[in-house]
């Protein structure tokens, strides 16, 4: 869940210019992603093992509880 993941992120105090410095992307592209516009189809394999470095680094959850979980 690249939103979620990046919203941790945030949270943890990581600007989304250190965010995209970090998986090799640009800023506008972290935004894109924090908000649906981009990497929901198919995000690339750098940018999914990226995030999920930083998270683990940071001591992240990547994905919401299952309580948080939308209902379908």
């Amino acid at each position: 869940n690249i939103p979620y993941i990046l919203s941790e992120l945030q949270r943890a105090g990581l600007t989304q210019t250190q965010i995209a410095s970090a998986i090799g992307v640009k800023q506008p592209t972290v935004s894109d992603m924090a908000t649906g516009k981009a990497g929901t189809k198919r995000p690339s394999y750098q940018v999914i093992s990226g995030l999920e470095r930083l998270a683990t680094e940071h001591n992240l959850a990547t994905s919401p509880p299952a309580t948080e979980q939308p209902q379908q």
